[in-house]
């Protein structure tokens, strides 16, 4: 494939521009770099522009990270994601309940220490309340950070029961970090940045990457998605390391091409639940994310290490989001959907029907405006599917990237079988997509018992009439305002 990268990286500056960004975005396709650049400042209200060699600050428990040194022990046959956490931490009273894979799947059941307890507690203290908004965020952010280890948790939630039993069911719990953090360290006999240090840092040579907060960039959080808020840090934190951009891509190099534990573990780290959740690593369609957090510090890694296509995004600041159009957008978001047009072309494509893997990607399909004077938009119809039983939504899929929808209607009793929706979303379009959900759509039918089909057209909508002819669909009539395509199976 050609790529005009200078065109490309023109796309993402301006993407970076629009959203006022600061910090790093780096793209790269086997190990090709095809953007990197900085952005913004290192301290917004000094002005201080980013440099390349600005400084970063994470918690060594952020959760891909910890999923990586929990693989590593893994391959090294020191533990078993089918071990119970009694194995390990037997002290805490339900622990013979409870799997490690539990905890890295985010079903445990073990109670949050913060936004259930901490939070909870602040949420009633008048002196608390009374602060203004800004320092009221400052000082819940400083709760979280001065409680996260292992023996605070245990003191704050040891005793509770657990908020449902193991594996019933999937949510987020701040607990989960510390009790994988405190197994960890347990099993290796080390704390958790002399393990990474051991195991990920120096074998990666990310030389500038060393222990405890020393980040020379200001931390801003945002307040309600959209105002940035300077986040001093007035404390002492627990299990911090800093790092920088350089470093960083070292480590987003690794991630794409599966480096530090085998490709069997990676694959299991990889699949996905119905939520789009692997082992601390989500999909984001059809990319695989992981970040690492520390007050307003974050960075955010995705790859696909089949296609060798992976990007990053540094930043010392929260992202700013916006609503636009009933959709959240904000700069990671569109800069995604920039990257995914430029690489997405028919290779493993499937037709699925649509399920709570793909749904939240299938409602986000859009065509172009122009084009919604033919066709409904994906949220008005897959919700027609939800009041007639007769529609069925199907999504094309490449890889776990959501790129078309297609609703068919299915009524045997009638002897009516006809294809009521296709669209390809506007990124897409031109690529062949198009032809391979039709003729997939009549072959379905066909197989489903359908002897004919028939469907109508836009007079004017002229790309979806080549579309329909391109596959054995002939004019039957022609209106003023639209036609109506026959097809004999």
């Amino acid at each position: 494939m050609n790529i005009d990268k200078q065109k490309f990286s023109t796309a993402i500056d301006e993407i970076a521009k629009k959203w006022d960004i600061s910090g790093g975005f780096i793209v790269s396709k086997d190990g090709e770099i095809l953007h990197d650049n900085i952005y913004g400042f290192a301290d917004r209200e000094k002005e201080i522009p980013t440099r390349r060699d600005c400084t970063y600050s994470f918690q060594t428990n952020s959760i891909m990270l910890l999923g990586i040194c929990l693989m590593q022990l893994v391959q090294e046959k020191k533990i078993k994601l089918s071990d119970k956490l009694s194995k390990y931490i037997p002290e805490y009273k339900y622990a013979d309940k409870i799997k490690i894979k539990n905890l890295v799947k985010i079903n445990s059941g073990i109670p949050d220490f913060y936004f259930g307890k901490i939070m909870v507690e602040l949420d009633k203290d008048m002196g608390h309340n009374n602060l203004q908004a800004y320092d009221k965020m400052r000082e819940e952010k400083k709760a979280f950070y001065e409680n996260n280890t292992f023996k605070m948790v245990l003191q704050l939630i040891g005793e509770d029961d657990l908020e449902f039993e193991p594996e019933k069911k999937t949510e987020w719990s701040e607990s989960n970090a510390i009790f994988i953090e405190e197994v960890i360290e347990r099993v290796s006999g080390m704390n958790l940045y002399a393990f990474e240090k051991k195991n990920i840092f120096e074998p990666l040579e990310m030389t500038a990457t060393i222990e405890d907060y020393h980040a020379d960039t200001v931390s801003y959080g945002v307040y309600r998605e959209k105002e940035l808020v300077q986040l001093p840090l007035n404390f002492v934190p627990h299990g911090v390391f800093t790092t920088t951009f350089d470093d960083l891509k070292k480590l987003m190099n690794a991630l794409s091409t599966g480096k530090l534990i085998s490709k069997k573990l990676w694959d299991t780290m990889l699949k996905y639940d119905n939520e789009g959740r692997g082992i601390c690593f989500e999909n984001a369609n059809g990319m695989a994310c992981g970040e690492m957090e520390f007050m307003g510090f974050q960075v955010m890694f995705y790859f696909d290490q089949s296609s060798g296509l992976c990007y990053t995004h540094l930043s010392n600041e929260k992202q700013i989001m916006k609503n636009i159009e009933s959709t959240w957008r904000y700069f990671r978001k569109d800069a995604r959907e920039e990257i995914e047009a430029l690489f997405t072309y028919p290779m493993e494509t499937k037709m699925i029907r649509c399920n709570k893997k793909n749904i939240w990607n299938a409602l986000a399909i859009k065509v172009d405006t122009e084009q919604l004077e033919y066709v409904l938009e994906a949220k008005s119809s897959i919700a027609m599917c939800l009041v007639d039983k007769n529609l069925r939504a199907f999504v094309e899929m490449e890889g776990n990237r959501a790129i078309g929808l297609l609703i068919l209607e299915l009524n045997k009793k009638k002897d009516y079988y006809a294809i009521s929706i296709i669209q390809i979303d506007r990124r897409f379009q031109g690529r062949g997509y198009g032809k391979i959900m039709l003729k997939w759509a009549v072959e379905y039918l066909k197989n489903e018992g359908a002897k004919e089909l028939e469907i109508g057209v836009n007079r004017f909508n002229i790309a979806a009439q080549k579309l329909y002819l391109s596959v054995g669909f002939s004019v039957k009539a022609v209106y003023e305002e639209g036609m109506t395509l026959h097809m004999e199976l």
